[in-house]
């Protein structure tokens, strides 16, 4: 058995150069494969790439993402759009808080308009936190709720995560 190793070992020292060059020759073809790809997107395809690196001015790149994201309330771990509904629909039991308005009587027409907010704000209002968060606070031109203060308002407030996840919206 060790006569074998190094018998092993001797072809691989005089096989060195021939391995290395090979390992060698497989990046390279890897890197150029890489580049090779890279290159051949189409502008369209670039610029996409870049409005997920940059907002527009009107922050239309950003798509709300719901999921599996959970939000510790509520007595235990829930969607997003499960604590909205919770905490800030119309009928909400909850003190203190804003409510979307009695048009908004499902989950979908909340996301709906969170979709609609996030679509037509500026670059102003879109404010990006430490570690890629963001909160965006946006006037939809139209009564969309009560603020925390019982006054009619056309003001939303989406918190999202570093992946665009919505973590909370409310009207403010």
């Amino acid at each position: 058995m060790k006569k074998n190793i190094s018998n092993f070992v001797k072809i691989l020292q005089k096989n060195t150069f021939i391995i290395a060059f090979f390992v060698f020759f497989g990046t390279l073809m890897a890197c150029a494969d890489s580049t090779k790809q890279n290159n051949s997107k189409s502008p369209q395809q670039s610029e996409n790439n870049s409005k997920q690196q940059e907002p527009k001015q009107d922050g239309s790149y950003i798509v709300p993402q719901w999921g599996s994201r959970f939000y510790k309330a509520h007595k235990g771990k829930i969607e997003a759009i499960e604590h909205i509904w919770l905490r800030h629909n119309f009928n909400s039991t909850y003190d203190n808080v804003s409510r979307f308005g009695k048009e908004y009587n499902s989950k979908d027409a909340i996301k709906k308009v969170i979709t609609e907010a996030l679509k037509g704000a500026s670059k102003d209002e879109v404010n990006i936190e430490g570690g890629g968060h963001k909160t965006v606070t946006t006037d939809l031109n139209k009564t969309i709720g009560l603020s925390q203060r019982g006054k009619p308002t056309s003001k939303i407030r989406i918190h999202l995560d570093n992946k665009d996840f919505v973590k909370s919206a409310y009207p403010y």
